[in-house]
């Protein structure tokens, strides 16, 4: 059972770093050497430092999840958790700015959301290291990392169609509304569960098992 975490792991993260890949090369990449898409004409520096700063969090992000980085270089551990940190607060103020222009009006509100949460995660895994709360400290780096690449999958919703789920949608703007909003929250309910929802569960269920025990 523990070998199939591990890889259940390994391909999660090698998913991850994948489409972050891609993203950089599809979207960073291509903005930053010139492209300018007509959403963002007027607003390049809000999009150029959001995407900056998202690209310092995504890609330091993975690398603070190492157990073995973690435990042998715990100066580079922490040097690189600064540099997250100052990647996570960029994109989410800038995000919110952005929010307030977006080409899609029923998307704002998503957008405004997820960089609270962004902000806010990631304040709250910073304030509980300084605070010597090394678990709490993990979960919020987790909450805030799920955050950061939402905006990653919202970018790359186009690539996962959702039909299956909702059916064929017409409106275009209703459509992007529907992505916007699953690839948005849905990463952030599930990390909720895994994080609390089943630890929550696995504890009552070891309560009752040692109840049981108790009482025989």
């Amino acid at each position: 059972m523990k070998h199939l975490e591990q890889l259940l792991v390994i391909a999660s993260w090698t998913i991850i770093i994948g489409l972050s890949t891609y993203f950089f090369a599809e979207n960073v990449v291509v903005y930053l050497t010139g492209f300018r898409s007509k959403s963002f004409n007027a607003n390049p520096f809000w999009v150029g430092i959001h995407l900056i700063g998202g690209t310092l969090a995504l890609f330091s992000g993975p690398i603070q999840f190492s157990k073995g980085i973690r435990n042998r270089f715990l100066n580079f551990h922490r040097l690189l958790g600064k540099i997250y940190i100052v990647g996570a607060f960029v994109a989410g103020l800038s995000a919110i700015r952005l929010s307030l222009i977006s080409s899609c009006v029923p998307c704002r509100v998503s957008l405004f959301i997820l960089a609270i949460l962004v902000i806010l995660t990631t304040f709250c895994a910073w304030w509980s290291v300084k605070n010597k709360n090394l678990k709490m400290h993990r979960q919020f780096m987790v909450r805030s990392y799920i955050c950061v690449f939402s905006f990653v999958a919202v970018r790359l919703s186009s690539l996962i169609p959702l039909d299956f789920l909702f059916g064929r949608i017409s409106d275009p703007t209703f459509e992007r509304t529907v992505n916007e909003y699953f690839f948005s929250f849905v990463p952030i309910i599930l990390g909720e569960i895994i994080l609390t929802w089943l630890p929550a569960l696995k504890s009552i269920k070891n309560k009752i098992r040692l109840g049981h025990i108790a009482s025989r």
